[in-house]
């Protein structure tokens, strides 16, 4: 492995650490208990506090790793590039273990940063279809909630590829994609806790089962994994498809550019 990918990886290991750890740890600093199992206000981040943990996170994370691997972070923006030709095979499969090996580390770091009982009330601040708002999970319910992730997902994804037309601009995309996290977590955490990334469910749903053996944090997956990969899938086609047409010219073969050889449409190539 060459060390511009190994720098990459590490670079996408770290970000998606740092999205599910301060994004997942918000949500936890909700559920403060005291010894008596008492709720304690004084402290809480509240909505808007989860929202601006959850965009700002991924706008300091995107703005460092865009140079260094691309700035994915996230398992559903990865297999786009991969269904568009965008990254190869290898590449893609390394990205994914870094991403959801960053995301199971944050969720372990959680583990020692809150007191089980907060935990277990928190759900390890993993995302889930919020039962006051979809009272059964029914095959109605799973729809619904896929489809808030979807939307939430599809408008990330054009916020960071549309913000970068024209060039690689970290500062733009980055700023972009957490102004759109920000506003789509104020909106969707009520309902399903605003993921919009598989890495940010999956890195604490595993030990969310591990603390509560009794309790079934799975029947909600299909969500979490269909809405985001879907709405990634979606906002590529749009994108690659629709805004931003490849030139024939663009259709060559061309030598790799960065460390994860993302090959932008001919709407985001570089001007020269």
């Amino acid at each position: 492995m060459d060390t511009t990918l190994r720098r990459g990886l590490v670079a996408e290991l770290l970000g998606t650490f740092a999205v599910v750890y301060f994004s997942a740890g918000a949500v936890c600093a909700n559920y403060p208990l005291t010894e008596v199992g008492q709720s304690v206000a004084l402290g809480h981040p509240g909505l808007i506090g989860v929202a601006l943990a959850h965009g700002l996170t991924m706008a300091a994370a995107l703005a460092v790793t865009v140079r260094l691997s691309g700035g994915f972070l996230n398992p559903a923006i990865t297999l786009m590039l991969w269904v568009f030709n965008r990254l190869d095979s290898k590449r893609t499969g390394l990205l994914l273990a870094a991403q959801l090996a960053g995301a199971v580390l944050a969720g372990a770091c959680l583990r020692f940063t809150f007191d089980d009982a907060v935990l277990r009330e928190a759900h390890f601040g993993t995302p889930h279809l919020n039962p006051a708002v979809f009272r059964r999970l029914e095959a109605g319910t799973i729809l619904a909630g896929s489809s808030v992730e979807l939307v939430l997902t599809f408008f990330l994804v054009f916020a960071i590829f549309g913000a970068s037309r024209g060039g690689v601009d970290a500062d733009r995309a980055a700023l972009s994609a957490g102004l759109m996290l920000v506003a789509g977590t104020i909106m969707a955490w009520p309902l399903t806790g605003a993921a919009a990334n598989p890495a940010r469910w999956f890195g604490t749903v595993l030990w969310e089962q591990q603390l509560s053996p009794q309790a079934n944090p799975w029947g909600d997956t299909f969500v979490f994994l269909a809405g985001p990969i879907v709405g990634a899938l979606a906002a590529g086609l749009v994108l690659y498809r629709i805004l931003f047409p490849e030139s024939p010219q663009s259709n060559r073969a061309k030598p790799a550019a960065g460390p994860v050889a993302v090959k932008q449409p001919a709407g985001l190539a570089k001007k020269k």
